[in-house]
This record gives structure tokens, C-alpha cells and sequence, in this order.
């Protein structure tokens, strides 16, 4: 199981997270704790507060084509459901109010990331509230970035195929570009934007702005973004350093949870690897 953290940013008019959790857990109507985002059925099946931080499970309502059942001895069969049954695809998270922090658990055909803040954004439907979960990256990498006083030059690759609306909204200039992919035909777009090797030549401060809003969008749509390099030095007299963002998120991936008779992971099980990342991560989480 891997686990990710996000710094969770909220729009200034938008209520505190806890009121909005607060509030799914007051709801005890399964059924009525149902969102659709992207044409994606979702829900908090479990959610509470212990020891000033919030647990939560959120499950995928998928009704599309799934696996089967099978055994050594016999031949792959089917599940049987009721008229509004499916597959529940299980995503654990852990909000730290103090820190203003999540994690996240990983789960690639189950609730990513920004479906879960796009959840929780739209969950009081008489408030507009938007919450935006920023990926933390590795202390190191941070420090390297930082340090990078000359942009030389960032490279990404987008595929447009695995952009939501949201994602298309992100900036005038990258919505223009994609429009002109779309009118091509293009599936993905790779864009490399430097400067020449001038000693003290350096990108201007937009693009610190814009490789944020990438690192972001590859936060909440992992999919997307296919590449993100930042190149660049300290000083004229260093050499030049390439980072890879999209590698360099912070991460931590645990190998000794142990499923049970139904071969899912337990809940309790995957809300102790989330508190064990917490803990594990406690200096570098701060405000």
C-alpha cells in the first residue's frame, strides 16, 4: 500500500474542512453521502475523528464490467449483484487539521486524490466551497528546487486524452495550447521552454508559477502529466541540475498488511499504515 501527502488549500470564502467532515459524519444515510464527480459515483462509507485527526474510507461505486472469481480446481465465475450493486473500489485518507495536511492511500481504480477534494468541495450543496489538495514533494528535492536561484529550462508531456475539464482550466496559455493539439489531433503534448546559455539568463518568475500548477494537476490527475523536469543552478558559476518533480513526490509504500478471507485490505489495517506514514513524516508535515 502506498500512501502520498497533500497540503490542503481552501478558496478564502470557503468554509473549514472539519465543518465540511464534520458534516459527512453527522450524515449516517449512506445512500445520501453519494457524489458524482466525473460521472463517478463515490460516497464517505466511514469517516471519524480519534485523537484529533480524521480517518476516512471512501469508496468508487463501479457498476462497469469487473473480474471474476476463480480457484485452482475450478473455472473463472461471475459475482452476483442486486439491480444497484457493483464493485466498491476502497480509498483510505487521514486529515491532520493541526498541519492542514492529507494522505492519501493509492489505489489506481479506486478515489484518487483530487476526485477526493472535488468530493469534499461540492459535498454541502448549498456552499461553494473548493478545496485543492497540493502534492508535498520529498524534503530533498524542495531544498534542491529552492536552490535554484536560474531556471535554465522545464519540460513536460500532458496527455489530453486524460484531462478533465478542471485540468483544461488551468492557466489561458496551456488552455490555448491544448486547444491547438485538439485541433490537430494530437494526443499528447510535449513542451520544452529555455532559455539560452547565457551566464545569468534565467526563465522568468511565471514559470515557477506554472510548474506548480503542473505539479498540481499531476497531484489531483495522475495521469495526465507523463513527464515534469526543471533544469536549472544556483549561480552562474554552478552546473546545471535537472530535477525530476514527478519522481520526487513524498512517499512511502508499506509491504506487511496482510488481507483478509474476502482478499481485501481491512479498513483498521489501512488507517494504521496512514497514522505510521503521519508519524513517520511528522517534521517535514508543518504549516
Amino acid at each position: 500500500m502506498k500512501v502520498h501527502a497533500f497540503k490542503v488549500d481552501r478558496r478564502s470564502d470557503s468554509a473549514e474542512l472539519e465543518s465540511v467532515l464534520t458534516q459527512v459524519e453527522g450524515e449516517g444515510n449512506l445512500r445520501h453521502r453519494i457524489r458524482t464527480i466525473n460521472s463517478m459515483e463515490l460516497r464517505a462509507e466511514s469517516i471519524e475523528r480519534r485523537d484529533g485527526i480524521w480517518l476516512m474510507d471512501f469508496v468508487r461505486i463501479r457498476t462497469s464490467a469487473g473480474p471474476g472469481r476463480v480457484s485452482r480446481d475450478s473455472e473463472v465465475e461471475g459475482f452476483e449483484f442486486d439491480v444497484e450493486g457493483g464493485f466498491g473500489e476502497e480509498t483510505a485518507a487521514l486529515y491532520d487539521p493541526e498541519t492542514g495536511y492529507i494522505l492519501t492511500q493509492y489505489n489506481h481504480h479506486g478515489v484518487r486524490a483530487g476526485i477526493i477534494s472535488q468530493y469534499l468541495s461540492c459535498y454541502d450543496e448549498a456552499s461553494v466551497n473548493v478545496f485543492t489538495f497540493r502534492p508535498k514533494l520529498d524534503l530533498d528535492v524542495e531544498r534542491r528546487l529552492a536552490r535554484q536561484s536560474l531556471t535554465k529550462k522545464f519540460a513536460f508531456t500532458i496527455d489530453a486524452t486524460k484531462m478533465t475539464a478542471q485540468d483544461r482550466a488551468r492557466g489561458v496559455s496551456l488552455s490555448e495550447a491544448l486547444n491547438f493539439g485538439a485541433n490537430m489531433g494530437a494526443d499528447k503534448l510535449k513542451i520544452e521552454v529555455s532559455v539560452g546559455s547565457g551566464q545569468d539568463r534565467s526563465l522568468s518568475d511565471r514559470a515557477g508559477s506554472v510548474i506548480t500548477d503542473l505539479v498540481n494537476m499531476f497531484g489531483e490527475n495522475v495521469d495526465a502529466v507523463k513527464k515534469l523536469e526543471v533544469s536549472g543552478k544556483e549561480d552562474h558559476d554552478s552546473s546545471i541540475e535537472v530535477l525530476d518533480l514527478l519522481g520526487h513526490r513524498l512517499c512511502v509504500q508499506f509491504n506487511d498488511l496482510s488481507t483478509g478471507p474476502d482478499l481485501r485490505l481491512p479498513r483498521e489495517q489501512r488507517w494504521s499504515a496512514l497514522e505510521r506514514a503521519r508519524n513517520g513524516w511528522q517534521s517535514l508535515l508543518t504549516i
